[in-house]
């Protein structure tokens, strides 16, 4: 579940604090009206304006009604609103007549082609309308788009609420009021019963549904409902009475239909591929004013690794230069590092979330003309590559750079290769070091000429070496102190060679040395369960232990803390962002002699081990580099001391970000070489791209989120499914066991609760039929244990809580 920060207070903060790139100009035929009702909604309206003109689509106007305000400060700020922007239009009403009623005046008078709905206490993601029109743009057949839900002030929860299982909603409303509808399809459902005060939204939705209309949902938390105490749908539903009356009249209108159809979970919609869709723009105009000069990096994914977290630390620097940044994310990802790049920018755009792959260039097209982008960035983005004809032809004045790591095992070394392939439409390629240039000029003599080096570094400042905080942890840990430390911050897959490691500890292990070694998973754990077996195989289990990925940060530090040495025997690198690190907290590296280490890693301040054969010659060659460091505290003091030492003069952060500035200088200030435009031949190399991408992806069309691969594995939004419903049932179980009356009677056992309550953690990876089981099995669980309760006979004679049918 993907998280724009850690904590919703800090979501919360980021929104009503982020810089608004806003043209405050009128439009005369706005694309998106903005209907809001206002009731006395004075107190957290200030937010909520910010909210709205923060958003990067800007081609809208608001309509608010008053609905009969009596507070005089509320009614003192009515007045004033379209003062506040011309944007705003206000309507009012002479009496109160409910939120239903005022929302249908002010669709009455307004003039878009969508209408958003939002509360005038409530907060919205900078980008979430214009992700909703991209969306309702792409995908015609599809009525409305609404996104995942943070609930924040009195209650804070993270609710993955989804519009893409519509034969849930006649159990439960998992949509909210803030929601983009196409106005053609609005107009058919005739607005919202102004007869009806609360529940007047979810009776619209189920309306749609049983008309045939169709929604979905961006899964992105891009909308914050604000719950409080005295809110108007917290004070309806005080009324038991009142509120089980109007459940109960909703469902009347509709069950019938639910009973007797079938509404199977919502398939992403696919687009009718035709190749004019490379050279088409987007249909919709959105220019952003800004003064900054305007970055366009194109990853695939937001993760944990090294290649991230330098993009991390370049948006850092461009942002600290005045450069604005704008993200677009290729590839099916839960993004687990999304919030460490939203912390930087809200501008980021996950293109599986908003269509089909043939759609892509489009929305990229689309965001280089409303973010005015001087500059195009690509980084390990394969599919990108494949878009740089086009681009280049769209945008003659853009400059384009691509940005690589080291070499692959996969496509014939991987992105060097398709670097070199599209020198062409490139400005400037930048390696990460000297070695890798030099591959470039193996592959492609011709194109070296715009290949530039820029080492990716680390702030000496942040990974600053502090005795406490180590000795705090290896006590958290135990790890006695006369253990000498080995640490391996790399992810269990291949390149790294796990298991190689495995033998190189136990050998030192053999030999009498105190050694504990220390893997920090990074990422993708594929060899996990094969470096756990050879643990314990070789009985290495008080030796060797593999520790959980952690994100950039002190805890991160710590582990450096407790180091003594850091050990990587890689099959191949750039230059690996461990080290830097690891030499920027002085620590000695012994590392494989591979790719451009030796850039960085000089003898008087580390050592590099000749790459083998991973055969016991190599495990000897790394065995006489350790032993002399494990055994002599002194040399470990000094090599570190020499290592920090280099950091500082040579590869710190603020020099990457000078580097970098000056080549994006460098490649906007190139004469454009007059390209011709991308020709029939583009259009079947892209294709092709994106056909080797789908299969190689397991697309199906447009995904949200990874497909499954196989019967063992299951659609995440039926996993969501699940655990909304289980998450449903656990609300009302401890609404109920919270209660006067049950703590009084307490008929039933209150374990079952924990149970429900302890699982509902954060899936990560591919699910298989056994999870997807198991939170079935929570919910039978949780409707069983609901379904007693409400059956006994002092549930029936007090009846003081609803019967939301989980």
């Amino acid at each position: 579940m993907m998280k724009p920060t850690p904590e919703i207070k800090d979501f919360i903060r980021l929104l009503t604090t982020r810089e608004a790139l806003f043209s405050n100009r009128k439009d005369p035929d706005p694309v998106v009206s903005i209907i809001t009702p206002f009731y006395n909604s004075h107190t957290y309206f200030k937010q909520t304006y910010h909210s709205i003109m923060a958003q990067t689509w800007q081609n809208f106007e608001w309509i608010l009604v008053d609905d009969g305000s009596t507070d005089p400060e509320a009614l003192e700020l009515f007045t004033s609103l379209p003062d506040w922007s011309p944007k705003i239009r206000t309507y009012s009403h002479d009496c109160n007549r409910g939120p239903a009623a005022g929302r249908n005046t002010a669709i009455k008078h307004a003039l878009g082609q969508y209408l958003f709905f939002m509360d005038a206490d409530d907060l919205i993601d900078p980008t979430y309308i214009e992700k909703g029109v991209l969306f309702l743009e792409l995908h015609p057949s599809v009525a409305f788009v609404s996104a995942y839900v943070a609930h924040f002030q009195d209650e804070e929860t993270w609710s993955p609420s989804s519009a893409n299982f519509p034969g849930v909603l006649i159990d439960y409303n998992p949509l909210t009021g803030r929601l983009l509808y196409r106005r053609s399809a609005w107009d058919q459902l005739g607005g919202y019963d102004e007869n009806r005060r609360c529940y007047e939204d979810w009776e619209v939705w189920l309306r749609a549904i049983v008309q045939g209309q169709r929604g979905w949902t961006i899964p992105e938390f891009l909308d914050c409902y604000r719950r409080t105490a005295s809110g108007t749908l917290a004070t309806y539903e005080a009324d038991a009475l009142r509120k089980q009356d109007a459940l109960t009249q909703i469902r009347s209108l509709y069950a019938e239909y639910f009973a007797t159809h079938q509404l199977l979970p919502a398939e992403p919609p696919n687009l009718a591929f035709e190749t004019s869709w490379f050279h088409a723009d987007f249909p919709r105009q959105n220019l952003l004013a800004s003064p900054r000069r305007q970055v366009l990096c194109i990853f695939p994914h937001l993760e944990i690794g090294g290649a991230d977290k330098f993009n991390l630390d370049l948006i850092s620097q461009l942002l600290a230069r005045g450069y604005g940044v704008t993200i677009a994310t290729t590839l099916p990802s839960h993004h687990p590092w999304h919030h460490q790049f939203y912390a930087l920018t809200p501008d980021i755009f996950h293109l599986p979330h908003l269509g089909d792959p043939y759609s892509w260039l489009m929305i990229l097209k689309y965001l280089i003309t409303s973010r005015q982008v001087d500059t195009v960035l690509l980084s390990n983005s394969y599919i990108a590559y494949y878009w740089l004809p086009f681009l280049r032809s769209a945008f003659p004045r853009v400059a384009f750079l691509d940005y690589t790591h080291t070499t692959d095992t996969w496509r014939g070394c991987g992105y060097p290769r398709v670097s070199c392939q599209f020198s062409q439409w490139l400005h400037l390629r930048i390696v990460s070091c000297n070695h890798l240039a030099d591959i470039y000029r193996a592959l492609n003599p011709e194109s070296i000429a715009n290949v530039r080096t820029c080492y990716i570094n680390v702030d000496p400042e942040y990974w600053r070496p502090d005795p406490d905080r180590g000795r705090h942890c290896r006590q958290a840990l135990g790890i006695p102190p006369e253990q000498v430390v080995l640490l391996t911050p790399a992810r269990l897959v291949a390149q790294k060679r796990p298991l190689f490691l495995v033998e190189i500890v136990k050998t030192l292990v053999d030999s009498g040395l105190p050694v504990r070694a220390l893997i920090l998973s990074a990422g993708h754990v594929h060899l996990q369960p094969d470096v756990e077996a050879k643990i314990a195989q070789y009985g290495l289990g008080d030796q060797l232990q593999i520790l959980p990925p952690v994100a950039p940060g002190s805890s991160m530090q710590a582990y450096y803390d407790i180091a003594d040495i850091l050990l990587l025997p890689s099959a191949y690198e750039g230059i690996s962002l461990a080290v830097y690190e690891a030499m920027a907290m002085g620590l000695p590296v012994v590392a494989s002699d591979v790719g451009g280490q030796s850039e960085l890693v000089v003898p008087e301040a580390g050592f590099l081990v000749p790459l083998g054969q991973a055969d016991a010659a190599e495990v000897q060659a790394y065995i006489e580099v350790l032993h002399p460091l494990v055994t002599s505290p002194s040399l470990r003091q000094e090599v570190g001391r020499q290592a920090r030492q280099r950091i500082v003069a040579k590869f710190s952060l603020r020099a990457m970000g000078e580097r970098m500035a000056a080549l994006f200088a460098e490649a906007a200030a190139q004469p454009d070489p007059k390209l011709p435009p991308a020709s029939s031949l583009a259009d079947e190399a892209l294709l092709w791209a994106l056909e080797f991408t789908r299969l190689e992806q397991g697309h199906t069309g447009q995904a949200a989120l990874p497909q499954p691969r196989g019967e063992s594995q299951v659609s995440r939004d039926t996993l969501t499914h699940y655990i909304n419903l289980v998450n449903l049932a656990r609300i009302e179980l401890q609404a109920i066991k919270a209660s006067r009356w049950w703590r009084l009677r307490h008929p039933f056992s209150a374990g079952k609760l924990t149970e429900l309550a302890e699982p509902l953690s954060t899936v990560e990876g591919p699910i298989s039929q056994a999870t997807l089981q198991h939170y079935i099995n929570l919910a039978k669980l949780a409707q069983a244990e609901l379904e007693a309760i409400k059956d006994s006979k002092w549930w029936r004679l007090r009846h003081l809580l609803s019967d939301r049918g989980s």
